[in-house]
Order: C-alpha cells, then sequence, then structure tokens
C-alpha cells in the first residue's frame, strides 16, 4: 500500500514518510453555568456554551479511518451516499473499524438533516451509531484537521474524501465515500493494515518471551 503526504530523506538516505501531527477536536457542545455580572453590578450565574476536546486514541485505535463531513456540499448530500449506505443495510461491513467522522457544522451535535437523491435522514448527528458502535462524531471548528489529513494530497482528491491511517499515523489510502466500490475497498484495505499490526505485535511478543 501507499504513502501519502510529503516525504523527506534522512541524511542516511532513509524515507521518513509523513505522519499526521496530534489534532485537537471538540468531541461535544455542552454548557455550563459561569459567574458573570449583571448591568446594575449584582452577580449572576449565565449559560454559556464550551466543547471538550480530545486527541484520537492511537493507542486503543492504531489503525483508524476519518471521514469529513464538509458544509459547503450539504446540496450533493455531503458526497457520503455510498458510506451511509453501508450504514444502514450493511453495518457488519464495518464491525470494528473505527470511523472518526469529522465535521466543521456548528450545529454538529444538534439536530441535522441529509437528503441525497431522493433519500433522507433525520435525527441527530450521534444517532448514525445506533448501527455502528466505533463510529465517533468531532467537531472541527477550523481547516486544522484538512491541513493535517490532506496535506500533500493527490490532485483527484478532494477535502471529503475518507484518509486510512496507519499505527504510525501515515497516510495509506484515500477513498471516495460516495462511491460503493470506494467504500469496500477501505473496508479492506483497512482490515489488512489491522492483519499486520497484529501480527507484528504477535512477533514482537514472541521475541520478548523468547529472551
Amino acid at each position: 500500500m501507499a504513502y501519502y503526504g510529503p516525504k523527506t530523506v534522512s541524511v542516511k538516505g532513509d524515507t521518513i514518510y509523513y505522519s499526521v501531527p496530534d489534532v485537537y477536536f471538540s468531541a461535544n457542545y455542552k454548557t455550563r453555568l459561569q459567574d458573570d455580572t449583571a448591568k446594575n453590578g449584582a452577580e449572576i450565574q449565565v449559560v454559556v456554551p464550551y466543547a471538550d476536546t480530545v486527541s484520537i486514541d492511537t493507542t486503543n485505535y492504531p489503525v483508524y479511518v476519518i471521514l469529513f463531513l464538509d458544509s459547503s456540499l450539504r446540496k450533493s448530500g455531503y458526497k457520503l451516499e455510498a458510506f451511509f449506505d453501508y450504514a444502514q443495510y450493511k453495518p457488519n461491513e464495518f464491525k470494528n473499524v473505527p470511523i472518526f467522522f469529522i465535521s466543521d457544522i456548528k450545529v454538529a451535535f444538534g439536530d441535522f438533516r441529509l437528503s441525497y437523491i431522493g433519500k433522507e435522514l433525520r435525527g441527530d448527528f450521534d444517532s448514525l451509531k445506533i448501527n455502528l458502535p466505533s463510529f465517533h462524531p468531532l467537531l472541527a471548528k477550523d481547516k486544522t484537521a484538512n491541513d493535517a489529513y490532506f496535506k500533500g494530497k493527490p490532485y483527484y482528491v478532494f477535502n471529503y474524501f475518507a484518509v486510512l491511517v496507519d499505527k504510525h499515523r501515515h497516510i495509506r489510502g484515500y477513498y471516495d465515500p460516495n462511491q460503493n466500490s470506494e467504500v469496500k475497498r477501505l473496508v479492506q484495505e483497512y482490515k489488512h493494515l489491522k492483519t499486520k499490526d497484529e501480527y507484528a505485535n504477535t512477533l514482537k511478543q514472541n521475541d520478548l518471551e523468547q529472551k
């Protein structure tokens, strides 16, 4: 499988592949009470919104998939038709596949309405986890995540593509979530990387036990 992103060469002549840096996301929008002062000088408490920040847990998810929900693509169903079809009708295809769903929509954790090719989904953003237990919706308020995951991307890749990342945070594939064949390829290549990682861990453990 290929490596994507800008590559450099070390002084020893080894190729150094691009690694996705730590990118922090908002896990959820919540509200809390905060002390404030009214116009008349009285002390009051007001409700203010805030967000929890998280990074992707690469210990529990050494290989993962990241999807981008771009609000600029609302009219075209966010370019996620095949992904939603698989999520609804073939949820087992995504069994144990960690998917981090990144959105730039400020109301991502409130109500949403998705329409594409005569189909419509309604509910809240978390509702898709019904069939995808390893589905993690996160919120990106700026372009930081896009800059990290699409740095040095091929010319044919747009910022709504799914991205496959290995245990070293190397980008190993881009996939069009609007195409069924691409979603199928994504799942197959995820399983391939995961199997390689588990095999490498087994060899490492055996080596430690022999010592």
